[in-house]
Parts: structure tokens; C-alpha cells; sequence
């Protein structure tokens, strides 16, 4: 079975986001350069898809090191990532065999900045649904691209001893200090831009659950198998004001 194809929509003048499988990516322009924020899992050609949209220079920077947002890196010469995302990067998702996965890495932390011209994203570490998250700051534009660690649909902090509710709030605060360089977040899944306000509201539902407010068993995702939450009883679903994250009830508070 073929792929669906990718479709893109522009949502400033110079930001698109793209849709195919796996993760949203984005195509940033700059004067000199465009940078894709994650790649998705697509067996489609991505870079042949966005030469459609730029003749720029291209490279790729990912959020952070799961297969549903680095499967279509190889489609690119460089990714730059966290270097806790590198051991994760192309452990692919089903047959490695039906994805690029020859491409150079380099790693990049905190406070790095890319210059695309005219443009500069700045990396900032947020780490609790994955040990390599990193968000990019676009002062310009005045985006925050967060990634999986805030959306509008279910933040996953359960998947393992590193994802910490406590460090959740904790990111969420950081980004909050820094909540007047931007006016939307661009999320990895469910919908996109978001309203900044998020941050609030994943501040709060994250006290509640420290505070002992235990969340729902009920719980779904469709990026993990059937069956994955009923087999393991420690994990719950909170829901707060629009937010949602889905945490181990043993992984509250940093150890």
C-alpha cells in the first residue's frame, strides 16, 4: 500500500507546514536557506515534494529522535539534533529497508541558533516526553515549535523513567518566561497553530496531578498499538482546561 501523498499549507508568508505520515513537518524560508522541523514517516519523497515549494538550500533539525518525526531525514544530506535523539533517530518504525536512512547527524543544545537569513530559530531543551526534545524559537515570525511536548491533543509522559510530570511543568514554566517572544506554538500532531495560552493551561493540569488529582484510565492513542494502555495499570489520562497529558501515576515527581 502506497502512501498518501503530502499535501502543504502556507500559514505566514514564509512557513508552511506539511502533511503526509507520522509527525506534521515544516518548511521554514530564509533569505539564504530553508530548514525542515522534523520529517515525518513518509515512504514518499519529501525533499522532491518541498523543491516544489523552494529552490533554497535545504536541511533538516528535528524536535526530537522518534521514527514518526525522523523518517524522512534521508531524503535530506544533514539533520541536526539533540544528542540524546541520535540513538533513536533511525530505528525505524516497521522495515528499515523502506526508508532513506544514510544521512549525516549532527547534534545541537541549548541556546544554538540557526540562521536561515533574515531569520534565526533558536534551540531550546524541553525534555520529559522524549530525553532529546528540543523546541525552536522563531523571533521573527514570533512561532514556538514545540514538538510532542505541547499540542492540543495528549501529551505522552509515560513512555519512560526520564518522563517526569514534574519536569513537564518545569519545561512548561521555562517556555512560559519566554511567552512574550511568541504569539502561536506549532505542534508536532493534532492541529495547528495553537494559542499560547496552552502553556497556562499545561502548567495547571500538571499541579493537579502533583497535587493528587488522579486522571482517567480511559486513555487511546493512535500511534501506538491496540491494546498498549489496557496492559499497564499505572497509567492515566488528565484533562485540564484543553490539555491533556497521559503520565505513569510512579512517575510524578523527579527522582
Amino acid at each position: 500500500m502506497q502512501d498518501r501523498p503530502f499535501t502543504a499549507r502556507k500559514f505566514n508568508k514564509n512557513t508552511w507546514v506539511i502533511e503526509g505520515v507520522g509527525s506534521y513537518s515544516y518548511l521554514l524560508l530564509g533569505n539564504e536557506k530553508a530548514m525542515m522541523i522534523d520529517t515525518g514517516m513518509s515512504r514518499l519523497n519529501l525533499r522532491q515534494f518541498v523543491e516544489t515549494i523552494t529552490d533554497l538550500p535545504i536541511f533538516v533539525a528535528n524536535t526530537h529522535g522518534h521514527f514518526d518525526h525522523t523518517g524522512g531525514n534521508g531524503w535530506f544530506d544533514i539533520s541536526y539534533m539533540h544528542p540524546n535523539s541520535v540513538q533513536d533517530a533511525k530505528k525505524a518504525f516497521g522495515n528499515p529497508e523502506e526508508f532513506p536512512l544514510d544521512y549525516k547527524i549532527e547534534t545541537v543544545t541549548n541556546g544554538h541558533v540557526f540562521d536561515l537569513g533574515g531569520r534565526t530559530l533558536e534551540v531550546i531543551e524541553i525534555p520529559a516526553h522524549n530525553a532529546g526534545s528540543i523546541a525552536f524559537l522563531d523571533k521573527e515570525n514570533r512561532l514556538l515549535f514545540s514538538g510532542d511536548e505541547l499540542e492540543a491533543g495528549q501529551v505522552l509522559l509515560m513512555l519512560a523513567d526520564y518522563s517526569y510530570v514534574e519536569k513537564h511543568q518545569q519545561n512548561m514554566k521555562l517556555l512560559k518566561k519566554r511567552s512574550n517572544e511568541f504569539d502561536y506554538i506549532c505542534p508536532a500532531h493534532n492541529g495547528t497553530p495553537i494559542h499560547v495560552s496552552y502553556i497556562d493551561a499545561f502548567i495547571e493540569n500538571d499541579q493537579r496531578v502533583m497535587d493528587g488529582i488522579e486522571g482517567k484510565q480511559d486513555i487511546f492513542s493512535p500511534s501506538l498499538p491496540q491494546g498498549f494502555f489496557e496492559s499497564n495499570k499505572l497509567f492515566r489520562r488528565s484533562e485540564y482546561k484543553g490539555s491533556s497529558i497521559v503520565y505513569n501515576i510512579n512517575n510524578i515527581f523527579i527522582r
